[in-house]
């Protein structure tokens, strides 16, 4: 705990939460996510905001400890040092199959390159597609980045 925190008797805490589980729950000395802004950096008694977090690495500092996950996008709310971070997938950067995340990336441009263009469709398809290969991409990207292989 810093200083500031100490003197305050203030703590900053963090959830990201999925629809099946709370991935984690628990206090933090700094939170780093991207929302629609751009990265923010979360300390104790920072301001109230309530945003979208884009697909990217959440990172939570805890003492010693380094949490780093990899999100889907979702919500994104801070509020009375309480940091809620409401996604479809978050995944430990130590425990992500790069190679199932590869495969996602590779399903997903083959789906690509089969979408007609003639199907009204198509456009949701194509999004929805996109955003499945984002996703794996950014797996693979936050397992190289801060995996422990």
């Amino acid at each position: 705990m810093s200083e500031g925190q100490q003197q305050e008797g203030r703590q900053l805490f963090c959830r990201v939460i999925t629809p099946e589980q709370v991935i984690f729950d628990g206090e933090a000395d700094m939170v780093v996510a991207r929302i629609a802004d751009g990265d923010i950096g979360i300390l104790v008694d920072h301001q109230p905001v309530v945003s979208t977090v884009e697909i990217g690495a959440v990172r939570i500092n805890q003492d010693d400890e380094r949490h780093v996950y990899a999100t889907s996008d979702g919500f994104f709310k801070i509020s009375e040092n309480l940091v809620q971070i409401l996604v479809e997938e978050a995944v430990a950067a130590g425990e992500i199959d790069v190679d199932a995340a590869e495969s996602r990336v590779e399903e997903a441009e083959n789906e690509l390159s089969e979408i007609s263009e003639e199907d009204e469709d198509s456009d949701r398809q194509r999004k929805e597609i996109e955003r499945n290969r984002t996703i794996g991409e950014n797996l693979v990207r936050v397992a190289r980045e801060h995996g422990d292989g």
